[in-house]
């Protein structure tokens, strides 16, 4: 079981180095991917210090294009989707996304929190569907159309389109992740308005259909 890891990251210089070190770690990862998403603080250089594929981008064009970007340079048959924000994540965790993958022919599996930190796993709870951890084939991420101009809608689309095309999807309980929130990274004021930013793009998401877009195959 081979797994290539992306991840999309922006001002994320402080938390990423947690995530690179799990990725790394974890024995079935052949191949990781940071994408940096126009940051204005040390990210990029933190993916070069650890020695995987770096793409710099010049300016922010929102998670869903970071993602898109990072998928056409994936080579690998299992691609596992990480944010950059997470606390806790071990190597077993980014196993445990792909084993249902590689071992039941699972279509995509969504990553869900418990016993991480009390916001964190409420909002999994509620809202199960919203994780940016994931697992998917690469068979089927060479399915999917061009989607980067979504921003924090990836989530949404990515389930309407598995929905729309009969995909398989099985939920994994990553125990002891979480990920650092919004008002601890930008204070509160700030914090407000990326959500509300990021609600209408989630919004977007469930919208749009994926369907009849130009599909864009990653090499």
């Amino acid at each position: 079981m081979d797994i290539a890891v992306v991840i999309p990251a922006y001002n994320e210089e402080e938390r990423l180095p947690a995530v690179l070190e799990a990725a790394s770690s974890c024995p079935l990862v052949r191949q990781i991917i940071v994408v940096d998403d126009g940051s204005e603080d040390g990210t990029f250089k933190v993916a070069q210090k650890f020695g995987v594929r770096t793409i710099r981008l010049d300016k922010n064009i929102g998670k869903a294009g970071a993602v898109w970007v990072g998928l056409q340079e994936v080579n690998q048959p299992i691609v596992v989707l990480l944010d950059a924000d997470l606390k806790g994540l071990k190597p077993y965790h980014i196993q445990e996304l792909a084993y249902p993958v590689n071992y039941d022919g699972v279509d995509m599996t969504l990553g869900v929190f418990r016993r991480g930190r009390l916001w964190t796993d409420l909002s999994h709870l509620i809202a199960p569907w919203v994780s940016g951890q994931r697992a998917i084939p690469l068979k089927r991420i060479r399915e999917l159309p061009d989607f980067s101009d979504l921003g924090y809608g990836l989530e949404a689309a990515l389930n309407k389109f598995a929905k729309e095309h009969c995909w398989s999807i099985k939920t994994v309980v990553l125990y002891g992740v979480s990920h650092v929130m919004k008002e601890e990274k930008l204070g509160l004021i700030k914090a407000v308005k990326a959500r509300a930013t990021m609600y209408l793009e989630v919004g977007k998401g469930w919208l749009v259909s994926l369907n009849g877009r130009n599909p864009k195959e990653p090499k």
